[in-house]
C-alpha cells in the first residue's frame, strides 16, 4: 500500500561553477609545469602574481588578472 504525498517536491541536482569560493574573479597565468601536476595529483598552484588558487574553473570565462598580465609583458620584454 502507497500513502500518496501531498504538494509538489521538486528535485535538481546541484551544479558547481567551478567556483572555489575564495572571492577571487580572474584567470591567472601559473607555470605549464604546475597546471600539469595539479591537474594530475590535485591540489593548489601559485599564480605568477602570488595568488594561491586550484584550478578546477573554465580561464576563458574570467577577465585575465591585471598583476599577472602586467608581470607577463614585463617578462615577455626581457626576452
Amino acid at each position: 500500500m502507497t500513502t500518496p504525498v501531498s504538494g509538489s517536491v521538486e528535485t535538481r541536482p546541484q551544479t558547481a561553477e567551478g567556483d572555489t569560493g575564495d572571492g577571487d574573479d580572474y584567470a591567472h597565468y601559473a607555470r605549464k609545469e604546475e597546471i600539469t601536476r595539479a591537474a594530475i595529483e590535485g591540489g593548489r598552484i601559485t599564480a605568477i602574481c602570488g595568488w594561491q588558487f586550484e584550478p578546477v574553473r573554465d580561464p576563458s570565462r574570467f577577465p585575465v588578472c591585471p598583476r599577472c598580465k602586467e608581470l607577463k609583458d614585463l617578462a615577455q620584454q626581457l626576452l
